[in-house]
């Protein structure tokens, strides 16, 4: 005689995680953490296999499974398997749920449920809590902060300050207090810390104990993504699942579709079709507000090479924490993230002089800066040799471990093995997701290395296809991933100019270089002429090549930093506007050493040189502005080398001091009167001109700026300019100042739309 029909079970959560209920018609039902079992409870509390519902004929039968926390139904523990009845509250670690309820039963109890606790300082209700002095937090008259809730003991944990910051203690609480998951006794606080006293959950800044709704989230559930291509289809109805606290590794030949399905899943280049649940909440549908969960670490390195790890870190800390942070907290959070890279000997070393690995590892850590709940990481062991490469995959292990839902892309199989499960992606699909072990298993090898042949010898349409399903739609409007509102950042200018500084002043040969370059120009132009105009010429030309050669690689070869940086916020006008103060600043020096050079040799200047240091330093900032542009528009460093050139020749070319501007005709002289060049031999020769009598002589020394400024001169009066005259008119240097203006605001405008390009791209 045949089994009859399985039942549906509901089960109902009714606190300690947002209210939600599923229907089960299985016989067998595991409840925890990961992400294979039945029932998902997403809190770092409850283990990754909690407890076990069985049906044996008509009853239902629970057992814990040694879980950390325990499994407790009608308020007693249990020690072996006991029957349940419908309407049982099961309590699993924090969290309560209700067995067998139906759906009016769950919905008397959901309207039964308490309101979550109120928290109260200084007599009223809050959820942020300033910390300016010693606090202690329990459920009474006698604490400071009041937690209404039976969870809490009457004095559970207190936050003392000290010399180094922050300290929390526990003070014997009933129910225990834990940090990032974990519980302790003493713990100093550093930003970014998940705390949990009871039922309530709060996030340290570095100044304030922000209440959170929880303490974890991470689980991913993506269907049917679709991506399409030039060529065709990249992403085929791909789907994926990650639980929270996972490390979970995507495979695949290359070409397979793992980066674009990496790229896919954090939102950085969305998918074309398909969904995205980050704990049941619509990814895509939210996307500006939940990507503040993760971090991403692309394959380039996306660290200054000339800076320390500890600076490094530290400016990322600064660009990422918000306006206020104490520097003191700022400290020991770089402190504790160089730790756990397991890099605190080599703090004080410059970058570049670490081995890829430890780079590698530098680059994660810029990411864990931010403690995000779910790490995405694009071939994090490409180029490492295999003990490099077994570091950065170790500390992936690790930072899983203590709750972050780490996935990457790797075609390594070695270290396999640290991975809680594998997702097997080739032609676009995801073939296979679960234990290393078991993938084996399915497609027929005896080791993972051997998985790139099999793939190759079989059709796609013979290969198995990872099929996954949308959890039940949460049936309260509000999304369960609400993640605390965005502080306000710190001002980030300041902060990017420091780091030029730094950058800067970390290699000795740039000041060399910097000083260098100027007085040797300077020593032999002086001692190769006393033509004054010719001297100008050389000057303005120099100023030219300093702006645009120092500018022309700034952007382009420091491009995943900046994209990385975008991404948690940072202001693409700061950014363009810290490199042209520096890289202004610079050339501006440049050119004014130069002509201190000149000036000291010749043991004088011709002209008005106040005209000329105003126009040489306009000069400055507009090549910078070229430069820069030129950057935003290659696509490598050495491409940008390449066009400086194509930039300077025709400056010398179109200047209008040879050939001179007075012997141009249309169409040269219009196209040479937008030159930047132009504009500065035309401050040039208007200063050599000024507030001075025309005379033979003055005609005789300065013969090109005077035939350039008397054919400009008639062409607008259609007179020529008298001997015996004095020369006043300025009308020339306004426009030419006005001209090196437009270059400085047209390079920077034009430099933002080519970086916004580039972001897009």
């Amino acid at each position: 005689m045949g089994r009859a029909a399985v039942k549906s079970i509901q089960i109902a959560v009714v606190s300690g995680l947002p209210l939600r209920s599923e229907t089960f018609s299985t016989d067998n039902i595991i409840v925890g953490r990961a992400a294979d079992v039945d029932l998902v409870l997403n809190h770092p509390e409850v283990s990754r296999r909690h407890c076990r519902l069985s049906r044996e004929g008509d009853e239902w039968f629970i057992e814990d499974l040694e879980s950390r926390r325990g499994t407790v139904v009608n308020g007693n523990r249990l020690s072996s398997r006991v029957t349940l009845r419908p309407g049982d509250q099961i309590r699993i670690g924090p969290v309560t749920v209700a067995f067998g309820v139906s759906s009016e039963e769950r919905s008397a109890i959901w309207d039964a449920a308490p309101p979550v606790g109120a928290i109260r300082y200084q007599g009223e209700s809050v959820d942020l809590i300033p910390l300016k002095a010693n606090l202690v937090f329990g459920r009474g008259d006698e604490v400071d902060i009041d937690l209404n809730d039976p969870s809490v003991s009457r004095r559970h944990a207190k936050i003392e300050l000290g010399p180094d910051g922050f300290r929390l203690f526990d003070l014997n609480s009933k129910t225990g207090a834990f940090v990032n998951g974990r519980r302790f006794v003493e713990h100093d606080l550093v930003i970014g810390d998940q705390i949990q006293l009871g039922s309530f959950c709060f996030l340290y800044d570095g100044k304030n104990c922000r209440r959170v709704p929880r303490v974890s989230v991470g689980r991913i559930v993506a269907v049917d993504l679709t991506k399409e291509g030039e060529s065709g289809p990249i992403l085929r109805q791909a789907s994926f699942v990650a639980a929270p606290g996972q490390f979970i590794g995507i495979l695949g030949p290359s070409g397979a579709g793992k980066t674009t399905l990496l790229n896919a899943l954090s939102g950085l280049k969305p998918a074309d079709g398909g969904k995205i649940l980050i704990d049941q909440t619509d990814f895509y549908a939210n996307l500006d507000r939940l990507r503040s969960l993760f971090g991403y670490v692309p394959q380039d390195d996306i660290v200054h090479a000339d800076l320390t790890i500890s600076q490094a870190l530290t400016f990322a800390a600064r660009l990422r924490l918000p306006a206020g942070t104490p520097r003191r907290e700022i400290a020991k959070l770089v402190n504790q993230t160089i730790s756990n890279l397991g890099l605190s000997d080599r703090a004080n070393a410059k970058v570049d002089r670490l081995s890829g690995g430890q780079r590698k590892r530098v680059s994660v850590g810029v990411e864990l800066l931010s403690r995000p709940p779910i790490l995405f990481l694009d071939e994090p062991t490409s180029g490492l040799d295999p003990l490099a490469e077994f570091k950065v995959m170790e500390l992936l292990r690790r930072l899983a471990d203590n709750g972050c839902t780490v996935i990457c892309t790797t075609h390594v199989m070695e270290n396999v093995y640290l991975m809680d499960q594998v997702a097997i992606v080739s032609y676009g699909r995801v073939l296979f997701e679960g234990l290393p072990e078991e993938a084996r298993a399915a497609f027929g090898v005896s080791r993972l290395t051997g998985l790139y042949g099999a793939l190759q010898t079989r059709e796609p349409q013979s290969l198995p296809n990872f099929q996954a399903s949308l959890p039940p739609e949460i049936e309260r409007s509000k999304p369960e991933v609400e993640p605390p509102p965005r502080p306000k950042k710190a001002l980030s200018l300041p902060i990017l100019l420091e780091r030029q500084i730094a950058i800067f002043r970390a290699d000795i040969k740039n000041p060399i270089m910097l000083l260098a370059q100027p007085m040797i120009i300077g020593v032999l132009v002086a001692f190769a002429t006393n033509d004054a105009p010719l001297t100008q010429f050389y000057t303005y030309i120099a100023t030219l090549w300093f702006g645009s050669s120092n500018s022309a690689q700034e952007i382009v070869r420091e491009l995943p930093i900046y994209r990385r940086e975008r991404l948690v916020g940072l202001s693409r006008w700061s950014y363009l506007a810290s490199k042209f103060l520096w890289m202004g600043g610079l050339t501006t020096f440049q050119s004014l050493l130069l002509f201190v050079v000149i000036f000291v040799i010749h043991l004088g200047v011709h002209g008005a040189w106040q005209w000329q240091v105003l126009g040489l330093i306009l000069l400055a900032f507009a090549s910078t502005g070229i430069g820069l542009t030129i950057s935003t528009f290659a696509r490598s460093a050495i491409q940008a080398v390449m066009l400086v050139p194509l930039f300077l020749i025709p400056q010398i070319v179109f200047s209008g001091f040879s050939p001179p501007a007075y012997m141009m005709s249309p169409p040269i002289l219009w196209v040479s009167q937008i030159m930047p060049s132009f504009a500065s031999e035309r401050v040039a020769d208007v200063s050599f001109l000024i507030d001075q009598k025309i005379t033979g002589d003055l005609i005789t020394n300065y013969l090109t700026p005077y035939s350039n400024i008397n054919n400009w001169y008639r062409s607008i009066t259609k007179q020529r300019l008298l001997n015996g005259a004095i020369y006043t008119e300025k009308r020339p240097l306004w426009v030419a100042y006005l001209s090196l203006i437009l270059w400085t605001l047209g390079g920077f405008a034009v430099s933002s739309w080519l970086l916004a390009r580039k972001e897009r791209a």
